[in-house]
């Protein structure tokens, strides 16, 4: 007889009421039981990148408000393999990780320049900005004599380029939140604070004809163990990837991230049977600036740490 259970690996973004996740309260208070702070985990190789990540607890979800930086590529890293495209792509987004690994946010990706969508994009038309992502593991599902049904299977998505509502450009001041709505289940969500103010993305956007952008939803992706009351860790990373060298060493280039600035950053717990938000500070997060920590420069100047705000800004040109 099969055991095989039926995994559903996405829900439309309205199956579900999510409206617990908005106006979470802060609690700032000791949370009782919560476990100590993580240990540092060994870097991945292939990519620049600073991860702050939580202990293993009954998390529920992680919410940061963020300004967004600008990419700067190194253009002695483009066309090196057979597309014409620069090696280097920035990311910054969040994740979770219960029985598996999930990645949800942003990363700078092609799209159209403006309201004409006729043209087909492809591997090496222009990197326009910042959209939404969201990567997912199915578990292998096993028969009663332990025969692998089905394997693990790794689902990348990104947002539709014709939406231009979700097009998010540097010095846009976004929430971005990754939770857990169901058992198994994550959801992104991206909503806008504040629309950049630099010029010549405030002219970009009117190129399509916006003022400001939307608010994103995912729909609500498979993430095992999720929700369940297992314990789970949350993150959340800066990163320039680098296309083919994943598990890799990291290429030395000359691109760099401007400056992006965390403001506050929180963990969703159920506390005393409410859901409530807890600062993702110092007390109770581990760091890795990976390879190398001069590729980074991490500062707090301005900003307020016990709300978990960092600025972050990415060089590994730096470290030659």
């Amino acid at each position: 007889m099969s055991l095989e259970k039926k995994v559903v690996p996405t829900l439309d973004s309205r199956a579900l009421d999510t409206s617990r996740f908005d106006n979470v309260p802060v609690f700032n208070k000791a949370v009782p039981g919560e476990a100590d702070a993580p240990e540092v985990q060994r870097c991945f190789g292939g990519a620049w990148y600073h991860k702050v990540m939580s202990s293993r607890d009954t998390w529920l979800g992680i919410e940061g408000v963020i300004t967004l930086g600008e990419f700067i590529p190194d253009d002695k890293r483009f066309g090196l393999d057979k597309y014409e495209r620069y090696m280097d792509n920035p990311s910054v987004y969040m994740g979770g990780h219960c029985d598996f690994e999930s990645d949800a946010g942003l990363g700078m990706n092609v799209g159209y320049e403006d309201q004409d969508t006729s043209k087909p994009l492809d591997q090496n038309s222009p990197k326009v900005a910042w959209r939404p992502f969201w990567r997912y593991i199915y578990s292998d599902i096993k028969d009663q004599d332990g025969n692998v049904l089905r394997r693990n299977f790794n689902s990348w998505n990104i947002s539709d380029p014709r939406n231009f509502q979700y097009y998010y450009l540097p010095g846009d001041t976004i929430r971005m939140s990754v939770y857990s709505p169901a058992k198994d289940y994550l959801q992104l969500r991206i909503e806008i604070i504040e629309p950049t103010t630099i010029p010549k993305y405030v002219e970009q956007r009117k190129r399509y004809g916006l003022n400001a952008p939307g608010t994103f939803y995912s729909p609500i992706f498979h993430s095992e163990g999720q929700g369940s009351g297992k314990a789970a860790l949350f993150k959340r990373v800066n990163s320039i990837d680098q296309f083919g060298n994943e598990g890799g060493v990291a290429k030395v280039t000359d691109a760099k991230v401007t400056p992006a600035e965390w403001k506050e950053v929180y963990l969703y717990r159920e506390i005393d049977g409410t859901l409530q938000k807890v600062p993702f500070n110092a007390s109770r997060r581990a760091s890795m600036s990976c390879p190398d920590a001069r590729a980074y420069t991490v500062s707090y100047e301005g900003l307020e740490a016990q709300k978990g705000a960092e600025r972050i800004e990415i060089h590994p040109g730096r470290t030659k």
